[in-house]
């Protein structure tokens, strides 16, 4: 009964997804910090939380992760895709972003 329910094991354990956690100890996309329950801003591009690195958008509570709002201006800067032209659109009406996006350094 032991040998078989280490086979199952190790086969089990080869086949189950494993979740990406953060420096937090939590599931990556996860704005709640299960150890805390503090709640952490929501990135406006891409939805998972701002630990870190936030760029914030005047007049608004509006935050973005500073590295992903560095790889969306550089994909505006040298792609000119209609993509990013829309999600600039998004942000404009929600938190009157600039019509040219600038680098985040700080």
């Amino acid at each position: 009964c032991s040998l078989w329910y280490g086979y199952w094991k190790q086969w089990y354990q080869r086949r189950v997804r494993v979740l990406n956690t953060d420096e937090r100890g939590c599931y990556e996309a996860s704005l709640v910090n299960i150890n805390t329950s503090v709640t952490s801003p929501q990135c406006i591009l891409t939805g998972y939380p701002v630990l870190r690195g936030e760029v914030v958008f005047r007049n608004t509570s509006r935050v973005a992760n500073k590295d992903d709002w560095n790889v969306y201006v550089m994909a505006r800067k040298v792609t000119h895709s209609v993509e990013c032209q829309d999600v600039l659109s998004y942000l404009q009406q929600i938190t009157g972003a600039p019509s040219n996006p600038s680098y985040s350094f700080q």
